[in-house]
């Protein structure tokens, strides 16, 4: 079944407006920034019943405060229709060149598809697995600390590694959960060809109230892996090219009752996104055009014949760095047992960052 595409015309405010940096008596450094992310979708799952929305994806906004060289804050706030919450809330600290750590509530780096940002992120929504990640507790934001150490260059190669201890349940009201989570991210960096190399790891145990003794039982440690690659090259002052791909496994622990001491099934999941810029210097009003083609899979549990898949072609238009418009389609195959079900997704986004 064919899906047709809405057309739709955004205005967006010209130009970007550059970050808004305050006066703070307590701060050498204030600055407000904020962001909106809205557009219009054709849903095609419910082919037989017209299913057409606007919506914001994301809107919210930033503080940051550099209090010296080596201390800094920054506060995160996201609004959306139904909802506002706290999404940062951390503190920096780099007490040398080669360390960093941070302390309170962030994204923890663990899936390339969760570190970059939703604007770097060349794909409509984050990968397949990082959501499912999410809500195993191996990805996401938490509440923790973690330290990041970059060792000295070595025949041009790069080197850093970033180690965390957090909640693990997330930002949960009410910590049932006593147990805590560990994170670990390697990279290899080759700046000559902006080629990065990463491997993560994030390891667990579920615990809850029970009526032993102790009064409280925890599960055999579930555990999560993955390995990417990213590359940005330069052709020329008029062309580049983006690539970013990744690998992961792990114990999908939300399937069986680990505490009692089920093993966990396995999950599975790949992406790739392949993007190819081109920037028209002599075209006024117009300082990129990109287009995307990327792929996406997800096996949330590999002793079962099933999996989810996408592939999405995202041409996008740039006015500036901070102002972009995005279009394209999004193909989904869902296959459970003996049912194969087929359908596309036509989207149309403006964002802005200010």
């Amino acid at each position: 079944m064919f899906y047709r595409v809405l057309i739709v015309v955004l205005l967006v405010a010209q130009g970007a407006v550059a970050d808004i940096d305050v006066e703070n008596s307590l701060s050498e450094k204030f600055e407000i920034s904020g962001y909106i992310d809205g557009g219009f979708t054709e849903w095609g799952w419910y082919n037989a019943i017209p299913s057409r929305e606007f919506s914001i994806r994301r809107s919210g906004f930033e503080l940051n405060a550099e209090f010296v060289e080596t201390l800094k804050a920054e506060l995160k706030i996201e609004i959306r229709p139904d909802d506002i919450f706290l999404k940062d809330a951390v503190i920096r600290w780099d007490p040398a060149s080669w360390s960093r750590t941070r302390v309170g509530q962030f994204k923890r780096e663990t899936l390339l598809g969760g570190t970059i940002s939703s604007w770097d992120l060349n794909m409509f929504d984050r990968p397949l697995v990082y959501d499912l990640c999410e809500n195993l507790t191996y990805a996401g934001r938490d509440i923790g600390f973690d330290l990041r150490v970059d060792l000295p260059r070595f025949s041009g190669i790069e080197l850093r590694g970033t180690a965390g201890v957090f909640n693990g349940d997330e930002r949960a009201e009410e910590r049932v959960d006593n147990e805590l989570l560990y994170t670990f991210r390697g990279e290899i960096k080759i700046p000559s060809i902006d080629l990065i190399l990463g491997a993560s790891a994030a390891s667990h145990r579920q615990g809850a109230e029970s009526s032993d003794p102790s009064g409280y039982a925890v599960s055999a440690r579930q555990n999560a892996f993955s390995a990417d690659i990213s590359l940005d090259y330069e052709i020329s002052n008029w062309y580049d090219i983006s690539l970013a791909a990744e690998m992961s496994t792990g114990d999908n622990w939300s399937c069986v009752d680990v505490i009692a001491g089920e093993e966990a099934p396995g999950f599975a999941g790949f992406w790739g996104a392949l993007t190819a810029f081109y920037h028209p210097w002599n075209v006024k009003g117009i300082k990129t055009i990109s287009l995307t083609i990327s792929y996406d899979k997800l096996t949330e549990n590999t002793d079962l014949d099933s999996e989810h898949s996408r592939m999405s072609v995202m041409g996008a238009v740039c006015p500036s760095d901070n102002v972009r418009l995005r279009f394209g389609g999004v193909r989904n195959r869902i296959s459970e047992d003996q049912i194969d079900d087929k359908f596309t997704d036509f989207i149309a986004e403006v964002g802005l960052r200010f």
